[in-house]
């Protein structure tokens, strides 16, 4: 299982992830989905680990 909980990352005054929490389950599969610009990326970047959360963890 892959979790995170509250993560948020800031880039300077910007907020591009704002507290998210989401629950990964073994055998599923799971879309994550937005405009451009909305932070997916990001987001894997954080939970990937090649970008440092500002608040907030990867489980």
């Amino acid at each position: 299982m892959l979790e995170t909980v509250d993560l948020t990352i800031r880039f300077g005054g910007h907020v591009a992830v704002d507290h998210v929490s989401c629950r990964f389950e073994p055998g599923t599969l799971t879309s994550i989905v937005g405009p451009n610009g909305a932070g997916k990326t990001t987001y894997f970047n954080l939970v990937s680990g090649q970008l440092l959360a500002s608040e907030g963890r990867v489980l």
